[in-house]
């Protein structure tokens, strides 16, 4: 009788260090996924309203419309919607961002900043671009790898100014 005791003891034992085995490859697993998401496939993912703290202290809100690596588009405002293209480098907190992930799709991927700094130069609209200096308003003309012109309206003559993407805090399309 003791050894079947005894046998009901040890294998018991194997069976809890079985799942202990098994709970910690699980939560390593986890901790792996969670360790993957970058924050493209989380802005990817979210559906709500998003607030995005830009490195001035100041807050942009609105829905995400699309986003690509390096930025977010965001519709904001109602009744009046204006497009607000954020850099991610200019962001500093985000509240709204959705805790699960979608993986970035080959066509996304390759959505830059740049290219897509390009469409609004394209298109042609009037902007309001936002440095970490001050802000501007203009159209969006030539797109380089590192920086934008913008074409200012000037009494008499075109001014252009250029901005390097990494002093951009948003680009916000003007009505």
């Amino acid at each position: 009788m003791r050894w079947d005791d005894l046998f009901a003891d040890l294998d018991a034992r194997l069976a809890h260090a079985r799942r202990m085995e098994q709970e910690s490859e699980v939560a390593d697993r986890w901790a792996a996924d969670v360790a993957s998401v970058d924050l493209l496939g989380r802005l990817l993912a979210t559906d709500g309203e998003l607030s995005v703290q830009l490195s001035d202290g100041s807050w942009v809100s609105g829905r995400t419309r699309a986003a690509g690596p390096g930025w977010v588009l965001l519709v904001a405002g109602s009744p009046v919607r204006r497009q607000v293209l954020v850099p991610t480098a200019a962001v500093c907190a985000l509240r709204g961002l959705a805790r699960n992930s979608v993986p970035p799709g080959a066509v996304t991927a390759r959505r830059t900043l740049a290219l897509a700094l390009r469409a609004l130069s394209s298109a042609g609209v009037g902007v309001l671009v936002r440095t970490r200096a001050g802000e501007v308003r203009g159209r969006l003309d030539r797109v380089g790898a590192d920086h934008v012109d913008v074409v200012v309206p000037a009494e008499g003559h075109r001014a252009v100014l250029t901005v390097p993407f990494a002093s951009l805090l948003n680009v916000t399309e003007l009505g």
